[in-house]
């Protein structure tokens, strides 16, 4: 009998503006146009897309959430439940945004994640437009403090965006073997996949550039 190819759930995280919503659409139509001017995400959407790792193809399902306070605190609960992996996102043109995961979006991830040892990696969206070596500096010294791996990204180029998720999605897939090992269970069942369209209204309109 033929096994199902195991689902793992990532959520991306970060500021609005920083790119979330690009990265997951360039990482799903690599050769699509990128509109730049993407409405902010105003709840939760998802996405779900084959992944290659070292040790077989996954399912990722991909979850993207408003990056906005008003937003996000209500919904981070059920953006985190039963997650499995984070890109932990900011923009390489605004350092804001990098302080912003070092403090409000840890502690949310910290207070609302079922796992608390989530497999996350830093991701520098923008790449191609960034020139302040300090904001690197300091992500590089963040990531490592935090035991995670550091990419920079371009949702708009496309740069190293399939390389971003490949990262996540084979650290989490080697994890989630070594807990079966153990007799820990990971990953996330079909009956636990969510349906949102029937409970979720569109994008909103507030466009917020970002690749």
């Amino acid at each position: 009998m033929r096994s199902k190819t195991p689902l793992y759930k990532i959520v991306m995280l970060g500021d609005s503006g920083v790119g979330k919503t690009c990265l997951v659409c360039r990482l799903t139509n690599p050769n699509a146009v990128l509109n730049t001017d993407v409405p902010a995400t105003m709840g939760i959407e998802f996405d779900t897309q084959l992944i290659n790792t070292s040790v077989g193809t996954v399912k990722a399902q991909i979850w993207d959430t408003a990056g906005q306070e008003r937003f996000a605190r209500v919904l981070l609960p059920t953006y985190f439940r039963k997650a499995k992996g984070v890109l932990m996102v900011f923009d390489l043109t605004n350092i804001a945004t990098l302080h912003s995961l070092q403090t409000r979006w840890s502690s949310q991830m910290r207070d609302n994640a079922d796992d608390d040892d989530l497999v996350k990696v830093l991701i520098g969206n923008k790449c191609d437009i960034a020139s302040d070596t300090d904001i690197q500096k300091q992500a590089k010294a963040f990531a490592a403090t935090n035991s995670m791996e550091y990419i920079e990204t371009s949702a708009l180029t496309g740069t190293a965006v399939s390389t971003a998720f490949e990262t996540l999605l084979n650290s989490v897939h080697l994890k989630a073997i070594s807990d079966q090992r153990s007799g820990v269970k990971r990953g996330v069942a079909e009956a636990d996949v969510i349906d949102l369209k029937a409970t979720q209204g569109g994008k909103g309109e507030e466009a917020k550039g970002c690749c």
